[in-house]
């Protein structure tokens, strides 16, 4: 990517229950503060989003959290992410058994239900199914849920397919970016459906799915995070997409670009690093601890397992009144001339993306709260605006001025069809590329040519030996 300026350091004292396991992760794998706190606070929605949702300034949302984490190969990313979300694998792992069991007993119980209702078909005459079964006669058994939480390169058709019988709050959790993006779900055909998908899962839309010859099938009230962690080439190519940006994706997520540690890493074999090891250890234990205990207590559900009805966590007054000023002042700087008038899109979803955090920290501190305090909230709004300041970094190095991708596509044009010849404006607004056939937008991007010296402007215009009012020629060699 475009070289970075300095970001600014992770307001770890405002990390609140997350502080402790941030700093030992750091210490047990010597990565950036930064890339630790992200696959903590992943884990973190993960455990929560199933168990409340949280009062935002225009209503409610879900407390799923979207976090993309840049950083070259080699910084220990999937280290990082292997330690944070042990608990949740050691979950799936205990709950598969008892899965494997019900789904034993469910098998049987169908079988059993398919026999009698068949046999009470036949006694009533009927044979096309519709017959009404007697109270008496046992009604179908419930299927099992599939007790997967992590989902990896997954595409839209996928995730929906899961949902179908699976546990109805995922994380998305890839350590491979290349794999994500690069992958079926991200490809050109199937790039707009994942992102608009992958969006309407932020937002807790309803997620639809239509096949050809079967009948419209909605899944609604289902939850869903993601972290994806990406090199800083396939960050660039991922920033820089148009679509992407345009359709929101971008904007729901939040970014990390740690300042690299590769170089700094020496091993010490001191008594008190060894020490601090130790007590780094422990304090990673009392984190899978708490997510051990969140992922055990029953979400709420409307009687339907498949689809969650999460109470909600309520600002108070004081917490409202944090958040108000920080989304006015947000608001302020997306300004046509403000330093967030390039990054809208995300800028307009921070004080959502505060209450967000706000709402998993509230639960990481006590899981039965319905209240976030002044405190909490002051600890997501600083988060939340260092995510800001990071945005800004990353997705200004991804931003390219449209005016400029319209000149280069302008200057390869002229270099195909006027490789030793003059031109004049005339000419490109009869015969150029169809979204530039404007005399206004030739003049600019002319201009944005000649400042770059890939056209210059000839002293003696003219065109076929006729004079007319300006002519360039392109620069073969710049």
């Amino acid at each position: 990517m475009r070289s970075q300026p300095k970001g600014l350091p992770l307001p770890i004292e405002h990390l609140g229950p997350l502080r402790a396991p941030t700093q030992a992760l750091a210490d047990l794998t010597q990565a950036p503060l930064e890339i630790g706190f992200q696959s903590l606070l992943a884990v973190s929605s993960l455990a929560t989003q199933p168990l409340a949702d949280v009062e935002t300034l225009a209503g409610q949302a879900p407390l799923s959290l979207f976090l993309l984490t840049v950083a070259a190969s080699g910084e220990r990313k999937s280290s990082c992410d292997k330690l944070a979300i042990k608990p949740v694998q050691a979950w799936e792992e205990q709950q598969l058994k008892s899965y494997l069991r019900c789904r034993e007993n469910y098998t049987f119980e169908r079988e059993v239900f398919e026999s009698m209702h068949r046999k009470q078909v036949k006694a009533h005459g009927g044979g096309d199914g519709d017959a009404v079964i007697d109270n008496d006669v046992p009604q179908a058994p419930i299927a099992p849920i599939v007790p997967r939480k992590i989902l990896s390169d997954v595409t839209y058709e996928g995730l929906l397919h899961h949902f179908e019988d699976g546990d109805p709050s995922v994380g998305i959790f890839s350590d491979e970016g290349g794999q994500f993006f690069g992958g079926h779900a991200m490809s050109k055909e199937n790039q707009l459906k994942s992102a608009a998908g992958l969006s309407k899962l932020w937002d807790a839309a309803p997620l639809n799915r239509t096949r050809a010859g079967h009948e419209l099938t909605t899944f609604r009230h289902r939850r869903g995070c993601l972290h994806v962690m990406l090199q800083d080439g396939v960050a660039e190519s991922v920033f820089s997409n148009e679509t992407l940006r345009d359709q929101g994706f971008l904007s729901r997520c939040l970014i990390a670009y740690p300042e690299s540690r590769i170089g700094k890493r020496f091993i010490s074999e001191a008594k008190e690093d060894v020490q601090k090891r130790s007590a780094a250890l422990e304090k990673l234990a009392e984190f899978h601890g708490l997510i051990s205990n969140l992922l055990s207590l029953p979400p709420s559900d409307s009687g339907n397992p498949l689809e969650l009805v999460p109470p909600l966590v309520k600002l108070a007054p004081q917490a409202r009144s944090l958040l108000v000023t920080f989304a006015n002042e947000v608001e302020r700087q997306q300004d046509k001339d403000g330093d967030l008038a390039h990054i809208t899109g995300f800028a307009s979803k921070a004080a959502e993306q505060a209450a967000r955090i706000a709402g998993v920290l509230a639960l990481l501190t006590d899981a039965a709260t319905r209240i976030v305090t002044p405190a909490v909230m002051m600890d997501a709004i600083q988060l939340t605006a260092w995510y800001v300041s990071e945005a800004q970094r990353a997705l200004d190095a991804g931003y390219v001025d449209p005016n400029l991708q319209m000149a280069e596509r302008l200057r390869v044009w002229l270099q195909l069809k006027f490789p030793n010849q003059s031109f004049d404006k005339r000419t490109i607004v009869r015969n150029g590329p169809a979204a530039i056939r404007d005399t206004k937008m030739v003049e600019t991007l002319l201009s944005i040519l000649e400042t770059n010296y890939w056209v210059v402007r000839e002293l003696v215009p003219s065109t076929g030996g006729k004079k007319t009012a300006q002519t360039w020629k392109v620069v073969s060699d710049v």
